[in-house]
């Protein structure tokens, strides 16, 4: 059966025509949310808020109507994000590309200098993890990898979520939209952690610095102790998987394991089926905003030319089809010669192409950014797409509804 996924493009041609006041909100009507929600539910917008250098993050305005939409409507909106992983500048003493996003406190001082605030919103901004990452749900899950999964606690206290998505590039996951929104942006600090890594978690206490405390200094928790010989002991019970102590850790005491990217992705997509199982599939609702879309993902402090034009909004109550509606679009444009796309050999300029096949990505083995110039294929995309479908989030097979906003609105 097919899912339906409604698309707006990004062609304006007067202000009665904006992709933020109009479209994006039309969006969600045409979903159906008039009929879900009463007067005062709770509504959380999950977006992305950026990383501090970056600046193809989705601008303010067009969360801003979303919130005011959903107040007309009688809702209590709040825009959420997820904390990082990692520790803060201030405690690792290293500024990086993901600089900025380790905890709520952090984590909202970038938002306000991308102009993500209380006022600019008209509605609280907050970390769904919580202040440190530890705020968590445990939904048990029947995934292809994972039996658990870490979600982010703040959750519990909404009726109804808008995913929010700004439609891009990853150099692991193929690309990013609605299914990583689930799968890493609603999850908690620890449940990124193990997407990438997986489960692992192990002590080697014998190499431990008995001068050491900086694992014990993190701890949210008070999982790790050390005893009156300086020997450390871990606390199952006790920890809330923020992984925090990894981090900080300079004598390799502390394993979290390593994964191959289809690895990865398929722990990001059982990350996604256990926020649904935990929400409610009927409670979501999730828009794709096509735009600004560049091989790099918001979580970066990169911002390269976009590799295709705007392609405008995208909406659905299907995760799976909404994604795979966009990747088609994208792979039906042409590139922009601008782009770093236009730097691999023998792909042509005009589409339809599979452009996500051909856009930077990790190396496994160094690790390090490979650009790809050869013009190697990599199928990453599909098969994010693929696992999600196989898992049950929803459906690659859709009917693409375009929709012409009429000057009523």
């Amino acid at each position: 059966m097919k899912s339906d996924v409604f698309y707006f493009t990004a062609r304006t041609h007067s202000h009665e025509q904006s992709m933020s006041k109009f479209k994006g909100p039309l969006a969600l009507k045409k979903l159906g949310i008039e009929q879900r929600i009463k007067s005062g539910d709770k509504i959380v917008i999950k977006t992305h808020f950026g990383a501090l250098e970056n600046t193809r993050y989705l601008r303010p305005s067009y969360l801003r109507f979303l919130c005011d939409y959903t107040k007309d409507l009688g809702a209590v909106p709040s825009l959420a994000e997820s904390c990082g992983w990692g520790v803060p500048e201030s405690v690792s003493g290293v500024h990086t590309e993901y600089s900025g996003r380790a905890t709520e406190t952090e984590y909202l001082k970038t938002a306000l200098i991308h102009g993500f605030t209380e006022e600019t919103m008209g509605a609280p901004i907050l970390m769904l993890d919580g202040e440190d990452g530890t705020d968590i749900e445990i939904q048990k899950i029947n995934g292809k990898r994972f039996n658990e999964v870490l979600v982010a606690g703040r959750l519990r206290k909404f009726d109804y979520m808008i995913m929010a998505t700004h439609f891009k590039g990853h150099a692991s996951a193929g690309f990013g939209g609605s299914i990583k929104n689930l799968g890493i942006g609603c999850v908690s600090k620890g449940g990124k952690v193990e997407a990438h890594t997986g489960k692992t978690f192990e002590f080697n206490f014998d190499s431990c610095n008995l001068e050491c405390k900086n694992c014990i200094n993190i701890c949210p928790t008070h999982a790790l102790t050390k005893d009156d010989d300086n020997k450390l002991s871990f606390n199952e019970e006790l920890c809330k998987f923020c992984y925090m102590c990894a981090s900080v850790c300079k004598d390799e005491v502390i394993n979290i394991g390593h994964v191959p990217r289809v690895e990865f992705i398929t722990q990001m997509v059982d990350n996604a089926k256990g926020v649904v199982d935990y929400f409610g599939k009927d409670k979501i609702f999730y828009i794709n905003f096509a735009i600004d879309i560049t091989y790099q993902c918001d979580c970066t402090g990169g911002s390269d030319i976009p590799f295709v034009p705007d392609i405008g909004v995208l909406a659905s109550l299907d995760p799976v089809a909404l994604d795979q509606a966009t990747v088609d679009l994208i792979h039906k444009s042409s590139i922009n010669p601008h782009s770093i796309l236009s730097e691999v050999k023998n792909i042509p300029m005009q589409g339809p192409f599979e452009w996500f096949s051909h856009i930077p990505r990790y190396d496994p083995q160094s690790r390090e950014m490979n650009f790809n110039q050869d013009g190697k294929e990599s199928k990453h995309w599909e098969t994010q797409l693929k696992a999600a479908e196989e898992i049950g989030l929803g459906t690659r097979n859709y009917n693409l509804i375009k929709v012409e906003i009429e000057k009523d609105n």
